[in-house]
């Protein structure tokens, strides 16, 4: 899954909100706790009572320590911070952080559950929830979530629920997300006599077409031919023209229909665009291509926003804007991919009442909205997944480029195949299909009715 990629490069950013004070909120029995000043004070939306979010799901009683694996940055910030408080209410509930590459994750989780040693809580790319629930490797949350005040189901995302659900039941809770846009350099479009950003594909290549200069080393647009980073930024362009991965039994691939192959031939048509040095990169690596103007415009998600913003702040400047994905033709629906991660509960854990305590404590709306956007200081650019919080507008007071990120959401569609095999499929051979074409090395529409045979026997084959 592409995913993994994208969730390790935005989770760099969710270091914020640090120094410690007191309040006057109360845990267990009545006792006063100490709580983070930073936190309280930056918190947007509903502020629930932490100590009293699931009565009914009784506290251990004796001390436990759950294990709560993770990529985000756990050295400073928010999360000890929230640790640190957790405990306070939960005296007998210790957090132990539990770190794991991003790129690596899913494989050492699926290895933990495999030798009966997982994690209590692990935060897992959403995406990969589906190779989980269907196995009984996960917990299923409903009963869980419907004794909580914190997680009320009708307020996630529909998408980003869909994302973590097996059969209609979530089986994540989802904690951060992101949609997909279009970064363009104003400066560069201005030299090339460009005055808005393109609004359908053919002006999508037309301006691509303007802004390459190869004996500059200049190109309009990167493109990347690596497992995962293709197929996720190729999916819009199949939204768009009306296709999708499966039938609907999800038993066969339908990425090769005249619809999969139009977006296919138009998104490998974009090399002529893009610099080959990018093809064998991804999108976190290659940005600096885009901060220092060799690379016109650069599909991304929200965590794009905050490196410009922060990392290259003096490089790129004032020069970039964000527009929405062009649409295929002028007044066809609009689609985009989105991109998040989420909390799950192993089933082989042994704390599972203790575990979803933790879990429901960082899914608090102002526990979810810190770890999302920061506070007004330190801003982030992640989105909290929770249609309370994307309709409150102190969400984007912080950082107001998150506001078309969010409107972006309305056409955000997650991956429509459930099958428990379609990340064999999704990494191998139309990740394979998609390179081939981008690197010159065969027929787009060949290339895709070729993966689309392999797919149906990857998909049927028993999980």
């Amino acid at each position: 899954m592409r995913k993994a990629v994208l969730s390790a490069s935005v989770c760099a950013l969710m270091a914020v909100a640090t120094g410690c004070g007191s309040s006057g909120s109360s845990g267990p029995g009545g006792t006063t706790h100490a709580v983070n000043q930073t936190v309280q004070s930056g918190a947007i939306g509903e502020k629930l009572d932490l100590s009293k979010l699931s009565p009914s799901i009784k506290d251990p009683s004796s001390p436990v320590t759950i294990t709560y694996e993770t990529w985000q940055d756990f050295s400073k910030g928010a999360l000890p911070a929230l640790a640190k408080e957790f405990h306070q209410i939960h005296p007998n509930i210790s957090i132990k952080f539990q770190a794991v590459p991003a790129d690596s994750a899913q494989t050492k989780l699926t290895t933990q559950i495999a030798g009966g040693n997982p994690p209590d809580v692990a935060y897992v790319d959403d995406g990969t929830v589906g190779a989980f629930a269907p196995r009984g490797a996960i917990v299923n949350l409903e009963d869980y979530m419907s004794k909580s005040k914190a997680t009320p189901k009708d307020d996630y995302v529909p998408a980003f629920a869909k994302m973590v659900s097996y059969q209609g039941q979530m089986y994540g809770l989802p904690i951060d997300g992101e949609s997909t846009a279009l970064f363009y350099r104003t400066d560069e479009f201005k030299k090339a006599g460009i005055s808005s950003p393109p609004k359908t594909w053919s002006e999508l290549e037309a301006d691509a077409k303007k802004l390459t200069i190869p004996s500059e080393k200049q190109y309009g647009y990167a493109l990347f031919a690596t497992t995962g980073e293709t197929s996720y930024y190729w999916y819009p362009f199949l939204y768009q023209a009306g296709g999708t991965q499966t039938t609907p039994d999800d038993k066969r691939a339908a990425f090769a229909s005249p619809a999969g192959l139009k977006a296919g031939e138009f998104y490998v048509g974009l090399r002529k665009y893009s610099s080959p040095d990018l093809w064998g990169s991804d999108s976190w690596t290659s940005r600096v291509t885009f901060a220092t103007g060799k690379s016109a415009m650069y599909m991304a998600g929200a965590w794009f926003a905050g490196e410009m913003e922060n990392t290259f702040k003096k490089t790129i400047k004032n020069n970039w804007a964000v527009a929405p994905l062009p649409t295929e033709t002028a007044g066809s629906p609009c689609a985009t991919t989105i991109a998040g991660d989420a909390l799950v509960i192993p089933s082989a854990g042994k704390n599972h009442d203790a575990a979803w305590k933790w879990m429901e404590f960082l899914s608090a709306p102002q526990n979810m909205a810190l770890l999302n956007l920061g506070t007004k200081k330190n801003p982030t650019t992640l989105l909290p997944p929770r249609t309370s919080l994307l309709n409150n507008p102190e969400t984007f007071k912080a950082n107001p480029i998150l506001k078309p990120f969010a409107a972006n959401m309305r056409c955000g569609i997650t991956d429509l195949s459930q099958n428990p095999n379609w990340g064999n499929v999704d990494s191998g051979p139309l990740s394979d299909a998609l390179a081939h074409g981008i690197y010159g090395k065969g027929n787009i529409d060949d290339e895709l009715k070729s993966a689309a045979a392999k797919a149906d026997s990857i998909l049927q084959a028993p999980s």
